[in-house]
């Protein structure tokens, strides 16, 4: 049985905050592509590099990284930036953080979001997943989701777990 991580990226990864300033690192997506072994960075604009590098919070990302290890999850991306990237352009966006491997998929564009999510679990079969969003769909996904409200942080972790274990 395949694990899937329904995963939003504001609110999630990316913390609904104030961010503080940065100077912006013309060759960081080089810095990243070759410490990361992943060409696609390269492709990627400075600034949205920088951005995500800057922006991004590192251990919502580490947690994430370590359901999906934990559990052989793969991540499916609901955020709203799949209007605006591909598939490819997004793993190399979260592989600055060492998720790009496991994102195997992205849901359809449509509205509502809860729709779309429902639409991809039922036309491949999904049966244990979690939805993690900084949107309340407790509502659409009762027992399948997490509301991470500012960032997502060792309280939602510890919930993701839960839910998964009793999906068995």
């Amino acid at each position: 049985m395949k694990t899937v991580l329904f995963l939003d990226i504001d609110g999630v990864l990316a913390p609904k905050q104030i961010f503080d300033p940065y100077a912006l690192e013309p060759d960081l997506k080089y810095r990243l592509a070759q410490e990361k072994n992943d060409p696609s960075i390269e492709k990627l604009p400075d600034t949205l590099v920088n951005q995500v590098y800057h922006h991004f919070d590192k251990e919502s990302c580490t947690l994430i990284r370590q359901l999906a290890d934990q559990f052989d999850a793969s991540i499916v991306l609901t955020t709203s930036w799949r209007l605006f990237f591909s598939l490819e352009q997004m793993k190399a966006i979260l592989n600055i953080f060492d998720l790009g491997p496991y994102v195997t998929g992205m849901t359809e564009e449509g509205i509502p979001r809860y729709r779309v999510i429902q639409d991809y679990v039922m036309h491949h079969g999904i049966d244990r997943f979690v939805v993690i969003d900084d949107l309340n769909m407790m509502r659409q996904f009762p027992n399948h989701f997490v509301h991470a409200r500012f960032r997502f942080e060792k309280e939602q972790y510890d919930c993701v777990r839960k839910l998964l274990s009793w999906q068995v």
